[in-house]
């Protein structure tokens, strides 16, 4: 699936294993772990999960996963967009796109887990109707962790 949705920006299904999707996440990780240091919680992700990549004038600049984890719910998952590209509404698409992608696929409600320090991605979910829920695992004992989710019907 290709998706051309405003000029230079497009988004596309990869799988997890797509290099692409490789150096954003990796990316994000090393970003976290500058950021909470020790606090950052090490998370392996699903091979189930599925990746949206965003493109800008054919760059990689953004991705978004979503995991199944029950009937029902989904969760997402190393959302993320480069440094050099932020600040232009990307992560509303790629947030739209995965809502989206979950309402396709059955899903009624989306969770997701962010960290304290993340105040744009916290002002980015509770503005799109994400409300804060108790930790889930594995996040239940991490101090720097925040849990959101939202129902899609």
């Amino acid at each position: 699936m290709t998706l051309e949705l405003i000029e230079g920006v497009e988004l596309r299904a990869v799988p997890g294993t797509d290099p692409a999707v490789v150096a954003l996440t990796t990316a994000q990780q090393a970003e976290l772990g500058a950021m909470y240091g020790e606090d950052q919680p090490l998370v392996a992700l699903h091979p189930d999960i599925s990746f949206t990549l965003l493109l800008l004038e054919g760059t990689p600049v953004g991705c978004v996963g979503l995991q199944p984890v029950s009937p029902g719910v989904g969760e997402i998952k190393r959302m993320y967009v480069d440094p050099s590209s932020r600040g232009w509404g990307l992560s509303r698409i790629l947030l739209t796109a995965v809502e989206s992608q979950a309402r396709a696929t059955g899903l009624t409600r989306l969770r997701l887990e962010t960290g304290t320090l993340q105040v744009e991605a916290i002002a980015l979910y509770t503005n799109h109707g994400y409300l804060p829920t108790p930790p889930y695992p594995p996040f239940e004992n991490e101090a720097a962790s925040l849990c959101f989710a939202k129902d899609l019907a």
